[in-house]
């Protein structure tokens, strides 16, 4: 139940939301009396995640709320450096509380050249929504800690393309701080379960058409392909990335699926994969480590594809793609960044990994077989995680279990390289009430690449998934009725069947 109450009770609550430097700060915040109903202040955004139950609203700094008289609780949460702090208050009649949460940091990954982001914001997505300005998008970026928030132009179900007015070429806008950067850039999105959606990063021009595959628009075909809009994207210097990629551990089909990720990657205009978002992470990773076992290089990504406007829906900043951009924070090294792979994602806890010295995204160059030295660190002191993997080529070669309190653990392995290999550290846990966007807790890093002799990574069980995805895909482009000539429909074939022969050749014939 939520209460939006203004002056008419008669306990007034005062709050403060300051770092541990005493500076006023932007978080996320619950307000509950000791019966569980939540109050939102007057003018104030009364949220949920589209998983819970609780309602949230984001605060700057400070708050007032009227309540009734009795115990209340407080507690304020930013994004996943941080402590949540809970106060616990007995309001009198007619007597003004004020209270002082202070979040403290248990960790500052930017002062290590880290910086959080979410590739796939919407200010405004729905008809009818709350008219989210970019004042408000930066309150919210910064109350969940997005350093970088990628706030996505697009359509959604129905012709009408959102937030173009806010677009600056792909620079930060005025609104945004040293510390939080807002940048409006863009969503393409095939509408009819036939190739998927893609944010596109980095971008100095928008790339049109916005959508496919939209009935009765002008863009009702199943062309151009995702392709043609990726390429246009990376011809400009920008980062491509798919977005909610699939439900199950299997070839996709079905609407808002990645199902042409596996074309536009071997064919070199897409980065990155959104192995976290709003989707199933399992086979967010079954997809992702087909991909890496046919030496194709990709960078672990996560969009909560939030949609700002809507009070109940998934929470921007829910899942974070962290990147090693280093300092001072720009969006042009970000970007560069991301598309180099240096890169981790987690709903929650922090997650590293080095290889013989070496970080995600980077090479090892080897003229000989031999071992390399393998250290997997994951530290998660608010939600506490159950597993911590290290995978090779797809497989899980160790794991360890963390402390007690499910806060802490390291893995330190030896592995033997005998083939091009791809080397990357994940953990899993279990539900958690601040994994808001997610079923249970979860991290992966980017792989680190060893390549012996200069051979790619290649295993051929794996191409031949890829080209059963493929000649799946293909059998709907085949019997699509959303081709306007036959010319466009044999282009995508011929496409689609270029890429194909990538994955066939890693076959042994």
């Amino acid at each position: 139940m939520i209460l939006f109450v203004g002056f008419l009770l008669s306990a007034p609550l005062w709050v403060r939301v300051v770092d541990d430097r005493g500076t006023p700060a932007a978080a996320r915040v619950y307000v509950r009396d000791q019966a569980g109903k939540n109050y939102v202040p007057s003018g104030s955004l009364g949220r949920q995640s589209g998983r819970g139950s609780e309602t949230f609203f984001h605060a700057s700094g400070y708050f007032q709320l009227d309540l009734p008289a009795g115990e209340v609780t407080v507690e304020a949460v930013k994004g996943f450096e941080y402590v949540p702090v809970t106060y616990k208050a007995e309001l009198k009649p007619n007597q003004t509380t004020a209270v002082t949460l202070t979040l403290r940091r248990w960790t500052d990954l930017p002062a290590l050249g880290w910086h959080s982001g979410d590739v796939h914001m919407h200010p405004n997505h729905v008809l009818g929504g709350v008219d989210m300005t970019l004042e408000d998008c930066r309150l919210y970026a910064q109350a969940e800690d997005v350093r970088v928030a990628n706030l996505l132009i697009s359509s959604t179900d129905a012709d009408h393309v959102y937030d173009t007015e806010y677009f600056l070429g792909g620079r930060p806008d005025p609104l945004s701080t040293s510390d939080y950067l807002l940048v409006v850039q863009q969503e393409f999105r095939n509408v009819s379960a036939m190739y998927g959606h893609m944010p596109l990063l980095g971008i100095s021009k928008l790339v049109e058409p916005f959508f496919s595959g939209q009935p009765d628009s002008q863009q009702w075909e199943d062309y151009p392909p995702n392709y043609t809009i990726a390429k246009a994207a990376k011809d400009q210097g920008g980062a491509v990335c798919y977005t909610h990629p699939a439900d199950r551990e299997e070839i996709p089909v079905g609407p808002h699926l990645a199902r042409e990720f596996a074309v536009d990657l071997a064919l070199g205009v897409v980065d990155a994969l959104d192995i976290l978002g709003n989707r199933v992470e399992e086979a967010g990773c079954w997809m992702y480590y087909r991909v890496l076992n046919c030496g194709l290089k990709c960078t672990a990504s996560s969009g909560s594809d939030s949609r700002m406007d809507v009070l109940r829906h998934a929470v921007s900043g829910g899942g974070k793609v962290y990147v090693k951009s280093g300092n001072p924070l720009t969006y042009e090294k970000w970007v560069a960044g991301y598309k180099a792979g240096r890169t981790f994602v987690t709903n929650g806890p922090m997650l590293f990994l080095e290889v013989d010295g070496k970080e995600p995204g980077e090479e090892i160059h080897l003229s000989r077989p031999r071992t390399v030295k393998v250290r997997a660190r994951a530290q998660s002191p608010v939600v506490p995680f159950t597993v911590l993997e290290l995978i090779v080529n797809g497989r899980v070669v160790a794991s360890a279990k963390p402390s007690v309190d499910g806060s802490a653990a390291e893995l330190n392995h030896v592995i033997r390289i005998d083939r091009s290999s791809w080397v990357a550290a994940r953990l899993w846990g279990d539900r958690h009430r601040l994994v808001v966007n997610d079923p249970k807790a979860f991290a992966h890093t980017s792989p680190v690449y060893c390549y012996l002799n200069k051979q790619r990574i290649a295993f051929p069980e794996d191409a031949k998934i890829m080209v059963a995805w493929i000649d799946r895909l293909l059998q709907d482009v085949v019997a699509s009725p959303r081709f306007s000539t036959e010319a466009r429909r044999n282009e995508v074939i011929g496409l689609f069947r270029k890429a194909q022969k990538y994955y066939k050749d890693i076959i042994p014939r």
